[in-house]
């Protein structure tokens, strides 16, 4: 397959982020003395490490972002965001960013006190170099759009070079699509087990509730699948098709309070179900590993 057309549908976003640890490696011997205590948990806390939990809640939460909203890609730490997603993702990594940097300085502010603890409770431990003088250089929240593509003919790769990258590249494209389909799949197959889950009776025959938000997340799904399908995955996009026959019109109230259609649903849903558990197994599951260093290179 060629890739040619997919950074006109997708780009690439790396996320960088760093966070003072906080903590120190010590000798073992020293652990050994002195025994666990709240500031030695197998390393010396230079501060209370809950003081940076607001910071690192920030991070995860740029990540859960990027996880939820983009399709995963075989170099550690890049996401394939779809071409239409892209302003909104950029605008909410950008409020996720304040957000840290406000967490940052909320920590600066507290640093001096938080230090000054930090040598009441570690005692003889406690040792100035521990401590950086520019406390700020050691916080990051960035994030860059990136495109990737075939490496070109030229005077500078010899023809075997060439035709080696190239292999790669495919090998790389070939990894991404396989990743991309099997996430978009798996998502898919987890919502409608959860309707299927929902329609289905309890164990005394009594149906479950059914509430209309319980369709929220298969709605959305289906709105967005046609931006998300950059890999054009023409088996999901035709059980989306019969997703949409099932739901159109449906509704938590309708669902509860009639029985044939409730009973007619989950049927459906149930052959949908099996279908896409199906569509998941026959996706190959091979894996590149790449290195650090070929992360830096594609960047």
């Amino acid at each position: 397959m060629s890739y040619d057309t997919l950074f006109a549908k997708a780009c690439l976003l790396q996320l960088s982020t760093s966070c003072w640890t906080g903590s120190r490696s010590l000798n073992s011997a020293v652990l050994e003395s002195v025994g666990n205590t709240e500031w030695l948990k197998g390393k010396k806390f230079l501060i209370n490490p809950e003081l940076l939990s607001p910071i690192k809640t920030s991070i995860q939460k740029a990540r859960q972002l990027l996880q939820r909203s983009a399709l995963p890609f075989p170099l550690s730490g890049l996401y394939l965001i779809p071409k239409d997603s892209i302003a909104d993702i950029d605008g909410r990594m950008d409020a996720i960013k304040d957000e840290y940097w406000d967490k940052v300085d909320t920590f600066i502010d507290f640093y001096q006190e938080a230090r000054e603890e930090a040598r009441q409770a570690l005692v003889d431990l406690f040792a100035e170099a521990d401590y950086p003088l520019n406390m700020r250089e050691k916080f990051s929240f960035e994030w860059r759009f990136v495109t990737l593509a075939t490496p070109k003919k030229s005077g500078i790769l010899t023809p075997e070079i060439y035709e080696r990258e190239k292999e790669k590249f495919q090998n790389l494209m070939d990894e991404a699509k396989e990743l991309s389909m099997a996430a978009l799949r798996e998502e898919f197959g987890h919502i409608v087990s959860h309707l299927v889950d929902r329609l289905s009776g309890n164990g005394d025959g009594k149906p479950k509730a059914f509430k209309s938000t319980m369709l929220g997340k298969m709605h959305e799904f289906l709105d967005t699948f046609g931006d998300r399908n950059v890999f054009d995955d023409d088996k999901l996009t035709e059980l989306t098709v019969q997703a949409k026959e099932i739901v159109g019109g449906m509704t938590g109230y309708s669902i509860s309070y009639n029985d044939v259609l409730r009973q007619q649903v989950t049927g459906e849903m149930g052959r949908l179900k099996s279908a896409i558990d199906a569509a998941i197994e026959e996706l190959p599951r091979r894996r590149i590993r790449l290195d650090g260093d070929a992360l830096q290179q594609a960047a």
